[in-house]
């Protein structure tokens, strides 16, 4: 089974990082937003050599359980491991727009954020979660950072965000010159005009901030390297991980990649901190 070791020893054999020179069938990606999503696939399904497309689409079926849709999360989730959430920023400092979505620190499969195709893909009940976000300069289609960042170290416990939304889901609900009525969104405020014709429908829209701010005690970030991965991984899953992939990386010649000790801030508790892996591989200028 794939991991986000393996995944990060899979780039760090790459020469070039483009998301662009990606091909489905005979059509080329046109969004870059879709091909870094395919990046990413085929970095966990060590796809970036296979150039037989049937081949290709095995590994992918042999590897993930389920591949999402743009409006619902997550992006991927692998066969019996992680799920993988997506973003694409054109600025490293962009707000990570999260949509109707609030920040997860795991996926759970009772969920009503997730459809019913993701719930029975397999047999579980809840999955870690990994955002993957990427950085391709606007009007470029090079892939200049890419972050692996935990939901757990990333996003507080589901209540912190649930709570709110019914907060102001109960103000709404109880103030009396309005006719709301609730919904899977925060809800919807009815017969809007005196011909009670209109409706307003109410959604949260979370933003969330980039890892670049949130672990920049941990991580400077470098405007003159040509590519940067960091990823940030809690010690006890990464202990889960098989030894065979551990000591892949741990064991690594590849003067790009390096691993060390970190300590994040717990997002329930800032002041309690989260033993972590920060793995980081740097690739100069030319």
């Amino acid at each position: 089974m794939t991991n986000i070791l393996e995944a990060i020893l899979h780039i760090a054999e790459l020469p070039i990082l483009n998301v662009d020179q990606i091909t489905f069938g005979n059509n080329r990606i046109t969004s870059v937003g879709d091909g870094l999503e395919i990046f990413v696939k085929n970095a966990f399904s060590n796809n970036f050599n296979t150039t037989d497309e049937s081949t290709k689409i095995t590994k992918y079926a042999e590897v993930f359980s389920y591949e999402g849709s743009q409006t619902r999360p997550p992006d991927l989730m692998i066969k019996g491991g992680d799920a993988i959430e997506v973003k694409k920023t054109e600025s490293i400092l962009s707000e990570l727009q999260l949509n109707s979505s609030h920040p997860k620190a795991k996926l759970f499969a009772n969920s009503h954020l997730i459809n019913n195709h993701c719930r029975t893909c397999e047999k579980w009940e809840e999955k870690d979660i990994i955002y993957a976000i990427g950085h391709v300069p606007k009007s470029s289609k090079i892939l200049s950072s890419l972050w692996l960042v935990y939901g757990n170290i990333y996003a507080a416990d589901d209540d912190v965000y649930t709570n709110l939304k019914a907060t102001v889901a109960e103000s709404l609900e109880n103030t009396p010159e309005i006719n709301f009525s609730e919904t899977k969104e925060l809800g919807r405020v009815n017969y809007v005009d005196p011909l009670k014709i209109t409706n307003m429908r109410i959604r949260g829209m979370w933003l969330l901030q980039p890892p670049v701010k949130v672990f920049n005690y941990v991580y400077t970030y470098n405007t003159k390297l040509k590519f940067q991965l960091v990823a940030i991984v809690p010690n006890d899953k990464y202990n889960s991980f098989p030894i065979e992939s551990r000591n892949k990386i741990e064991k690594s010649v590849n003067d790009k990649l390096s691993i060390q000790a970190v300590k994040i801030k717990n997002p329930n508790n800032p002041v309690h901190l989260m033993d972590c892996k920060l793995i980081t591989i740097k690739t100069e200028n030319d």
